[in-house]
């Protein structure tokens, strides 16, 4: 993906859609943080990032140490980065093979329902899917999109504060199941990490991928998507 700035509008509501490429890490959280500081002093509409990132692991607030399955010194080995972070949910990888999406939004603008926006993000991954001609499914009790009952395609894990939103969800588009054994993926234990370019017989680009996730994004929060 190329670095991009887009803006969606429809009547009454706002989406800024940044397309950063592949980007460190750290530069996306603190982007995020200023990001989230601004939406909450109501300074700047609601913003989705959008990229794709260097090797990391990142550690939501519910990871022990048994989720991490190898040292922090094998993952720098590796060319992986380890981050602790605020969000909701256990350990997950990001990479380049994935589309890693931020929601910046003030849930008072459309619902303040904290399951209602972790099924509509996980609505926005099933719709993507289904432009590939892929079912993704979800499971009670479970975060994320499955394609079936072990095998994982899409992560998910958020924080909301004041009723703003931060970090968000991972698609995987290029396959990444030897990056994800380095940890318990989301402490879930032995299931299958997939991707869309193992179950789509068609021709897959990330900047596709993400172009997509904004139109199916822009749909279901109300923003009216009319593409680039």
């Amino acid at each position: 993906m190329s670095e991009l700035e887009l803006e969606v509008q429809s009547e009454g509501s706002k989406l800024d859609v940044r397309l950063l490429g592949i980007v460190d890490y750290q530069t996306t959280l603190e982007l995020q943080r200023s990001l989230h500081q601004q939406l909450v002093a109501s300074l700047i509409p609601d913003t989705l990032i959008v990229c794709s990132h260097n090797p990391v692991i990142t550690c939501g607030t519910s990871t022990t140490d048994e989720h991490i399955l190898v040292s922090e010194e094998l993952l720098h080995a590796r060319g992986m980065q380890l981050h602790k972070v605020e969000r909701g949910g256990s350990a997950t990888y990001h990479g380049p093979e994935q589309v890693v999406c931020y929601p910046i939004i003030d849930l008072k603008r459309h619902r303040t329902d904290v399951d209602w926006y972790m099924r509509s993000l996980e609505e926005v991954i099933v719709r993507t899917l289904g432009d590939w001609g892929v079912t993704g499914t979800r499971i009670p009790g479970k975060t994320g999109v499955w394609v079936d009952e072990r095998s994982k395609i899409a992560f998910s894990g958020v924080r909301i504060s004041r009723w703003c939103t931060r970090h968000g969800f991972s698609l995987n588009v290029y396959e990444c199941s030897e990056q994800f054994k380095t940890i318990n993926p989301c402490g879930l234990g032995d299931i299958r990490v997939i991707s869309l370019s193992e179950v789509c017989s068609e021709s897959i680009s990330l900047d596709d991928v993400g172009q997509s996730i904004v139109a199916h994004f822009s749909e279901i929060f109300g923003y009216g998507w009319r593409g680039s």
